[in-house]
């Protein structure tokens, strides 16, 4: 293969078209910049917030963890957060606090465009009713302080006329519009006559709704780094701001509240443990101080220290359990009743339960995510019921394990009765005044170590709760957008540029295959392996006579080898692939610069349905080859003289029988061989064998075979199909003829010089 013709193969269709190319691109570039002005135009904003994802449980301190692991830990599980940031709820309350219920468009020929600040009037407004919301007024100013109000865009002939500064009542919306004087000050064009605006009043639904996965972007930064990510696009760049910052701020406050709820539950829980263990302390003081004075007693005996010890351990057992049971029970509570499990979070502490903390967290997850699916599909949807069940099964299995713990944990009381009562019987054996001082100071350690623990936890509580020692932090506020996200103005053009020179190179070897003409000698020998016998001039307004037309050409067929058979002349079959390729033109001129080196020449055109050769010397049609081989006319009646010297001519004449097989017969190939004892060379000028085969036979026959392809006609995709042609007759003594060419600037340089 020759990496260079191949190159010049790819390259030399795209220089030929290359002005078209860079015209098209310049085009297209122009079309997409153009167009672009007409997409509506979307600025994103970001911000990041650190998350201190504790469990919702601790309030600050976990009140069941140990004083030397008093730290509270992350939830590894901090990626639900993402999910809360999209949730409906927490969309819902951050737009509750933006001044977005009304937006003004100014209507375009091709966009709208909101106005948020910057509006050439204000509208103060009034929703009577729910239909009021969520529906578009059209306003057109007419000039003056007149506005029209009109039914639609493209409707504008009905309108109600409307003054600024007057009330009006409108699809249940009352309202006013009064010109902004200051910005007309400043934008004298801010407000044209026949300028049209659309206002809306956003129900808090619909604008909660705006807000979806196709603006709101929210990603961790990575799975082991509590920070997130929050990305918001919107037309306006202080929208898309402020709705970012609100949204962190919302999601910090909404925590903080929920931390404080969460306190302030425990705390009213402590205070009336501490009420009622007070009173009992007071109780058991008392009642040792008037034994002691009554019986006289100091101390008492040292073997009741260890089961003393043991009792108190027990009660503080005793004492914790009870504790846990009430965030069980209130826990089990919530779940009986069927509630969100979002709205509450238990204390896993109590339960120690790893199974049960991931089945919780996939609850919660669950719901949300059927919050966000109620927001696409209906309550019957396939979707929501496959969560429904999924949530049901979860929610069984947290159920029986609330209602299993606290089983387990009356299991557990009740054993540690049945110590007690055992501990209390070793005290019976005592003296009875000192068993009896015993019982009473145990119970008054017991209640003042009850009472010390319940104050230390409720002050831990109470600190917690009025301190922030570890909130969520916002480390990276929204910015303000300067550059559109939306459209992507280089992108766009690029991608359209490339596409239209994509298909405008596909274009380019579409065109150029269909059209791709053989222009040279190159072309030629460089797809057959063939060489070209010769050139042949073309002959505008005959500048040139017969010998200069297939001079080259000539100079070529003098050096073909002879017949084999002493005597014999040369056989020349002149032929092509299809009509037009000028083989009749080349064959007369051939014949005639034959006939001037005083050979002699026997032309024969054997183009039975398009003969054209008598016409050159204006010679009648007559019988010639038709009648030869039917039989109808002896071969020397059928030749002409031309008039030419040494040049005679045999017609194709018309076939009486209409019988065209009588090519293949051995009187065609028989007449033509005798004709060749009888002349120097005898030239055939056939039909197209790539329409017809008549002449194959005849070619098997020949001294020589030119087969003509025009210059700048013949296209060279057909090349592959005569390449076939060629292979499947077996044609011998092929030769190449270049029709058709352009006479060299140095010939016609040098036939300008005359002699003397």
């Amino acid at each position: 293969m020759n990496l260079r013709k191949e190159f010049q193969k790819i390259i030399l269709p795209l220089l030929k078209a290359a002005p078209i190319l860079i015209a098209l691109c310049v085009a297209t570039a122009y079309v997409a910049k153009k167009g672009i002005q007409y997409l509506p135009e979307e600025f994103q904003s970001k911000g990041a917030i650190k998350i201190n994802n504790l469990n919702s449980s601790q309030a600050g301190f976990d009140l069941f963890q140990q004083k030397s692991n008093n730290t509270p830990m992350q939830n590894e599980n901090f990626l639900t957060e993402v999910e809360v940031f999209k949730s409906k709820d927490l969309i819902e309350k951050a737009i509750a606090q933006l001044d977005w219920e009304l937006t003004i468009h100014r209507v375009g020929e091709m966009r709208m465009t909101e106005l948020y600040k910057n509006r050439p009037f204000q509208i103060t407004y009034k929703v009577l009713n729910e239909q009021g919301y969520d529906q578009d007024v059209y306003l057109k100013y007419v000039g003056g302080e007149i506005f029209h109000i009109v039914e639609s865009i493209e409707q504008d002939t009905n309108f109600i006329a409307v003054k600024t500064d007057e009330w009006i009542t409108e699809n249940a919306i009352q309202f006013k519009i009064d010109l902004q004087k200051e910005f007309l000050g400043n934008f004298s064009k801010g407000l044209k006559i026949n300028d049209l605006f659309k206002f809306t009043i956003n129900s808090r639904d619909a604008l909660t709704s705006s807000v979806n996965d196709k603006n709101l972007f929210v990603r961790p930064v990575e799975k082991d780094i509590s920070i997130i990510r929050i990305y918001f696009t919107h037309e306006l760049p202080i929208k898309a701001q402020s709705f970012v910052n609100t949204l962190m701020r919302t999601y910090t406050e909404e925590c903080r509240n929920y931390k404080e709820q969460m306190s302030d539950e425990t705390l009213v829980y402590l205070d009336g443990k501490l009420a009622t263990v007070e009173m009992k302390l007071k109780e058991s003081e008392s009642e040792m101080a008037y034994y002691r004075t009554k019986n006289h007693l100091v101390n008492t005996r040292q073997e009741t220290d260890a089961t003393l010890k043991e009792i108190k351990q027990l009660d503080m057992q005793n004492l914790d359990f009870d504790m846990q049971r009430v965030a069980l029970e209130k826990l089990y509570k919530h779940l009986t009743a069927g509630k969100n499990l979002n709205d509450y979070a238990p204390n896993f502490k109590a339960l120690n339960d790893k199974i049960f903390q991931e089945s919780y967290l996939k609850v919660q997850a669950l719901e949300l995510e059927k919050q966000d699916l109620l927001q696409k599909f209906v309550p019957e949807s396939t979707e929501i019921a496959l969560v429904d069940a999924k949530i049901r099964s979860l929610r069984v299995f947290v159920n029986e394990t609330v209602r299993s713990t606290l089983g387990n944990l009356n299991i557990r009381q009740k054993e540690i009765a049945n110590s007690v009562i055992t501990a209390n019987g070793k005290i019976n054996g005592y003296p009875e005044k000192e068993r009896k001082l015993a019982i009473l100071e145990r119970a008054v350690s017991l209640n003042e170590n009850m009472y010390t623990y319940l104050m230390e936890k409720r002050t831990e509580l109470a600190i917690s709760r009025s301190s922030n020692l570890y909130p969520h932090k916002i480390i990276e506020q929204a910015n303000l957008p300067k550059e559109l996200i939306s459209p992507n103005q280089p992108l766009i053009i690029g991608l359209c540029v490339f596409l239209a020179l994509s298909m405008g190179i596909i274009c380019v070897f579409i065109y150029h295959y269909f059209t791709a003409k053989i222009n040279a000698k190159a072309d030629i020998e460089e797809a057959f392996e063939t060489p070209v016998l010769g050139i042949v001039w073309k002959n505008k307004k005959n500048k040139f006579k017969s010998f200069e037309v297939v001079s080259e050409l000539m100079a070529n067929v003098s050096q073909l080898p002879q017949s084999n058979i002493e005597g014999q002349g040369q056989l020349l079959v002149v032929s092509s692939m299809k009509p037009g390729e000028g083989k009749s033109y080349t064959s007369t001129h051939l014949a005639k610069t034959l006939a001037a080196t005083g050979q002699r020449v026997l032309l024969v055109d054997m183009d039975i349905r398009r003969p054209s050769l008598h016409k050159v010397w204006n010679l009648p049609l007559g019988d010639g080859v038709s009648a030869i081989i039917e039989g109808r006319q002896h071969t020397f009646n059928a030749i002409y003289k031309t008039g030419e010297k040494n040049l005679h001519f045999i017609p194709a004449g018309i076939l009486a029988t209409g019988n065209q097989a009588l090519f293949f017969s051995k009187k065609t190939t028989g007449f033509i061989h005798d004709m060749r004892w009888h002349y120097d060379v005898v030239i055939v000028d056939s039909a197209p064998i790539g329409i017809v085969s008549d002449v194959i036979p005849l070619m098997h026959q020949s001294t020589a075979n030119l087969f003509v392809i025009r210059a700048g006609y013949t296209n060279q995709r057909y090349i592959n199909s005569i390449q076939h042609r060629f292979e499947e007759w077996k044609i011998p003594n092929l030769q190449l003829v270049l029709n058709d060419c352009a006479p060299s600037k140095g010939y016609r340089k040098y036939a300008k010089y005359s002699y003397a």
